[in-house]
């Protein structure tokens, strides 16, 4: 009896945008929530160890992240005690990208190797928000060198700081690309019934004005409050800002956009 030889099925190509991606490749395959997931996995535990044990005075020396407190403030509200609702945000981004995956129904082999090469991704995808700041009229952000001038050392406000970009980058993409970005699609397309090309770009533009708004205006025990001096400058770039994550989102998924954002603030705390 002669056995026949089974065909080996052709890498598909996958439309995303306006770029196919070979199915199983290093752009296909690091788009899926699951290396999301692993390649952030780390990063959150640095954010929640770090936050757990910096001191109050440390933690003081760095910019407080937003999104992250809005988080916190839900699962006080429904009754969760304020020592373990600080674990609640990044259990909620491993949850979401975990059940994301499965529901994709997408392969779950993972190339450990190019977990390492996302992290040199981020890091070259930084360049064109250093090319934005550069002709930014105003400040950017404060730098670490001002943060530590409030009663601690140039190193505890750089490492609160190098902790509070872990977080900004996980956890403000959450609320503004990922969660944000999908509910205003849904909203758009399956509500109003508008077609996608339209749903998207309001998409993109309602995030980033939202994100850049929200680094000035805040709630603070349910109040809404100044958080910041308004600069026309800085309000333009965070706008372009995020713009430029939201297409990164869009194109290179939830990994690549965190860590791309987490990059830029490390580096800029890095060389202020």
């Amino acid at each position: 009896m002669v056995e026949k030889k089974k065909k080996k099925r052709k890498p598909q190509e996958v439309v995303v945008g306006q770029f196919n991606f070979v199915e199983g490749s290093y752009l296909e395959s690091t788009r899926r929530p699951l290396y999301a997931l692993l390649f952030l996995l780390p990063l959150v535990g640095i954010y929640e160890l770090g936050t757990f044990l910096l001191s109050p005075t440390e933690l003081s020396l760095a910019p407080r992240i937003i999104a992250f407190s809005w988080l916190e403030g839900i699962m006080e509200v429904i009754g969760v005690r304020q020592s373990m609702a600080w674990a609640f945000p990044g259990l909620l981004v491993l949850v979401i990208l975990f059940c994301w995956h499965l529901s994709s129904r997408y392969p779950w082999p993972v190339r450990p190797g190019w977990l390492g090469w996302m992290g040199v991704e981020c890091g070259v995808l930084t360049i064109p928000l250093f090319v934005l700041a550069a002709i930014s009229p105003d400040k950017i952000a404060p730098g670490a060198a001002e943060l530590a001038g409030n009663g601690g050392t140039r190193i505890d406000g750089y490492f609160a700081n190098v902790i509070t970009s872990i977080g900004a980058g996980i956890y403000e993409e959450l609320v503004f690309r990922l969660i944000l970005m999908g509910l205003i699609v849904i909203l758009l397309e399956d509500v109003i019934k508008i077609r996608h090309s339209v749903s998207i770009t309001s998409a993109v533009l309602v995030s980033a004005l939202l994100f850049a708004t929200h680094h000035y205006i805040g709630l603070q025990t349910g109040r809404l409050c100044v958080l910041s001096e308004f600069e026309t400058g800085s309000f333009l770039f965070r706008t372009a800002a995020g713009i430029y994550f939201a297409v990164l989102f869009h194109y290179r998924g939830f990994g690549i956009t965190a860590g791309t954002h987490s990059a830029y603030d490390i580096i800029y705390f890095t060389f202020s």
